[in-house]
């Protein structure tokens, strides 16, 4: 009865620890963040991993906002619409930079912003991220295997 108990442990905790394994890969993806641009102590990064494009006017793409200055790093998945010029943050996760601890994420999508277009107040800064986007598709394997994971 000893050896059906301890073969029964020993299979149990096996399971458990594929489980756990699983969800853990599953959960985590491999974050591969490229700098693009800078302002104000805040840096503009590009998962390449995630960029999204096939042609046309649509694009996706995750945009990694770093604040060392307040311990924060935003992550966005954002949609562009290359047509209108314009983006939207459809997905967000809060990080602790130091510790790459998540601490909040939210599916609430905001509302969209324009780019491109200074003089009317647009982010020049995520044009840039998009220029960048757009040349990395077209000039790059997309998928690396560098990087960390991130939740």
């Amino acid at each position: 009865m000893k050896i059906k108990y301890r073969k029964f442990s020993v299979l149990f905790m096996v399971i458990v620890l594929i489980i756990s394994l699983s969800i853990t890969a599953f959960a985590a993806k491999r974050v591969d963040r490229r700098f693009v641009d800078s302002a104000d102590h805040t840096g503009y990064y590009v998962d390449i991993n995630s960029i999204d494009y096939s042609g046309g006017d649509n694009m996706k793409a995750d945009i990694y906002i770093v604040k060392p200055q307040f311990n924060a790093m935003f992550m966005y998945t954002t949609e562009f619409n290359l047509k209108e010029k314009s983006y939207q943050f459809v997905y967000t996760k809060i990080y602790e930079y130091d510790t790459k601890r998540l601490t909040s994420q939210s599916s609430i999508p905001a509302p969209k912003a324009g780019y491109g277009n200074l003089a009317a107040g647009n982010n020049k800064l995520m044009e840039n991220v998009v220029e960048f986007a757009l040349e990395w598709e077209r000039t790059h394997i997309n998928k690396t295997k560098l990087g960390e994971m991130l939740d």
